[in-house]
Parts: C-alpha cells; structure tokens; sequence
C-alpha cells in the first residue's frame, strides 16, 4: 500500500491553513508542519484539523526557506512514507485531486509529479489568467528516500526554492488536479507581500521586483502595463 506524507512550512497562515491542510489529509497518511514562530494561532488551527496532524515549532531564528524545508524533510523521511505531497499554507487542494494522485501514486510511474496552480484574485469566484498566472504547474509530489535535498536559491531568505527537491524537478509529470492559490485573493494581502517581499529581497530582477503581485493594485503598476512575468491583468471567472 502506497503511503504518503503532507509537507507544510507555514507562518502566520490562520486565514486558510485548516482548508489547507484538510484538503490534503484524503491524499496523505499524516501532515507534518514547520512553523516559522508564528503569531495568529496557527499552529492551534492545523492541530485541532486532526490527530494526523503535527505541527514541529521550528528550531531556528532568521529566515532562510530552504533551510527550513531540509530539516522539514529530514523529519518527513522518518515516517517511513513512500511519497511527500509539499504545499502551502494558503493553498487548498481540489476536492476530485484525491482520486486522481493517488491513482497515479499506485501506478508507481515516476518520481515527481506537478499540480496546477489556480491564483484566485478578487474573489473566490474570480482567477488571474494572465502571464505565469494562466499556466503555472509546479513540482508538488514527491518520491521519498532519493537523498535529494532543497537548493540554496541566492534570494533573500533562500526564497523559491520550490516544493519538490532540485534533484526531482527535471522528471516531473503532469498530474491532472488542481491546487487552488488563495494568498494574493486579497488586495491588502498582495500589497502586505509586495512590501514584505521587496523588503527583504530587495532589487531582484528576476522576480521583475514582484510587480506582478500587484498590477492593478497600485497606480504605478496599472493593470494594461506589460511586465516581465505578467499583464496586462486578465480575470475571468472560475471553471
């Protein structure tokens, strides 16, 4: 029998991580949670969700991404799981996305697998299309017990370094289950990251200085502008 453990780095995710974690639990024989010192309650939340549940309060001080996601690793490989399902805490997994990975986690073919992300924007009802935004997949589902680990990224707090080990990402497959994105739904909230974000990672290009976390939302950023990774602004509503 195919067994499969939920991976979850989290800080201050109160708004969504019991849908979060919840979506994830059909898939995953347990959830593990490393969280970052967080503030709201989060850590209550994702215990009271189940007894598979637990949440490990992380050892270290300063932000560093990739650190944090080995030693989460490490952990998830102590379980024994055959496989690591890796999201965040403001994503929901679809509720047919259970039928569909566990098929493919039986079927055996494969060491990684990519889910599609769906960026809701303005409203549950509402997605951005635009862009990265209309046809982001990423890596999400792993093998276990390869001895691959998360890479030193360069960013500030070692950001992107993905969900899924370096070592994975080349082979990764399709899984046909979707991954809905709730962490930019909110206009403060996108404008709150942009200010995080460009704070602590600050002049960085290759992210186009995260402008397109909020196009439309500030007067600089219009939504007709063509930017780096996005624009101009397309929402339609969800299918």
């Amino acid at each position: 029998m195919i067994r499969a453990t939920g991976m979850m780095r989290v800080r201050n995710e109160s708004a969504w991580c019991r849908a979060a974690v919840a979506s994830i639990l059909p898939v995953c024989d347990r959830v593990l949670i490393l969280d970052d010192h967080s503030e709201d309650g989060t850590p209550e939340i994702c215990r009271s969700v189940s007894d598979r549940v637990r949440v490990i309060p992380s050892p270290f001080r300063g932000l560093d991404e990739a650190r944090d996601k080995n030693y989460l690793l490490g952990e998830v490989e102590s379980t024994g799981a055959d496989w690591c399902m890796c999201i965040d805490g403001d994503e929901i997994l679809e509720r047919t996305g259970f039928d569909i990975i566990r098929t493919q986690l039986q079927d055996g073919m494969g060491d990684c697998f990519s889910l599609r992300i769906v960026f809701l924007w303005n409203s549950p009802l509402t997605v951005r299309l635009d862009g990265v935004y209309g046809s982001f997949c990423r890596p999400s589902i792993f093998r276990l017990h390869t001895g691959a680990r998360f890479p030193v990224t360069g960013n500030g707090g070692q950001f992107h370094c993905g969900s899924v080990p370096a070592g994975l990402r080349p082979c990764s497959t399709p899984a046909e289950a979707r991954l809905f994105h709730l962490g930019y739904m909110r206009r403060s909230d996108r404008l709150m990251k942009y200010r995080w974000y460009n704070t602590t990672d600050p002049n960085n290009e290759r992210e186009d200085c995260y402008r397109h976390m909020v196009q439309g939302d500030l007067p600089e950023v219009p939504a007709y502008l063509k930017l780096k990774h996005a624009g101009p602004l397309r929402l339609e509503r969800i299918r």
